[in-house]
């Protein structure tokens, strides 16, 4: 099966870290350049003003890759908001070293406005999960659509940190909100019918693959300017 024509075709390095603004200078920050690039690529033929960052299962990279790209984004002057939609298992407040508040959960339940929820980390705005007794019906909120369209209104890009597609239907509710969705695999763990199932899941608004835990002299086979093959 192959990845959709418009493949981001980027390997990632297994960094457990923010190198985007940490070690900007390595190529596994290069990486996040090029994946921004990748998707700037994209947009040329469609408007991309909000990336939905899914994977297969947990562990695959997911939140860092998220949160890797909006910060080399806002790096990049561009007005950019990470938002976690993973209700179940937060960890970006814990990343990114802010205090817990509320979040993107209490958002959507009415609980509390989106511009108390919203916090600045350095140049990138940053919209933590919040907390909720109940993470699927937050998501079957209408109020959702109607908060990644003002997030979308207000920021140059915004950055969907979404649960694994395979394991919850919260994906595919968060995939329909977005203009584009990035499938996080990592590379020789990941099997290749989960990756099917999950392009098949998410495959009406897939722009393409991104190979995590990719060693270093990988890079040259992985970086070629062409659709990746599973």
């Amino acid at each position: 099966m192959s990845v959709p024509a418009e493949n981001l075709g980027v390997a990632l390095q297994d960094d457990a870290r923010l190198v985007a603004t940490a070690a900007p200078e390595s190529m596994a920050a290069e990486q996040y350049r090029l994946l921004l690039a990748r998707l700037d690529r994209a947009a040329a033929s469609r408007p991309i003003r909000t990336v939905a960052i899914s994977s297969c299962a947990r562990g695959e990279g997911r939140s860092l890759t998220a949160a890797n790209l909006a910060l080399t984004a806002a790096r990049d002057g561009r007005e950019t908001v990470l938002v976690e939609c993973d209700l179940r298992r937060p960890s970006l407040a814990q990343l990114f070293d802010v205090a817990p508040r509320v979040g993107l959960a209490e958002v959507l339940e009415g609980k509390a406005e989106l511009l108390q929820a919203l916090v600045r980390v350095g140049s990138l705005s940053l919209l933590c999960a919040g907390a909720t007794r109940d993470p699927a019906a937050a998501f079957r909120n209408p109020r959702l659509p109607a908060t990644v369209d003002t997030l979308r209104s207000g920021f140059r890009l915004v950055v969907l940190d979404v649960p694994p597609a395979l394991a919850l239907a919260d994906a595919g509710r968060l995939a329909a909100c977005a203009d584009a969705v990035v499938l996080v695999v990592r590379a020789g763990e990941t099997p290749r019918e989960a990756v099917r199932m999950a392009v098949d899941t998410l495959s009406e608004r897939l722009v393409g693959i991104v190979l995590n835990g990719v060693e270093e002299p990988g890079y040259a086979r992985y970086l070629r300017n062409e659709a990746v093959g599973i």
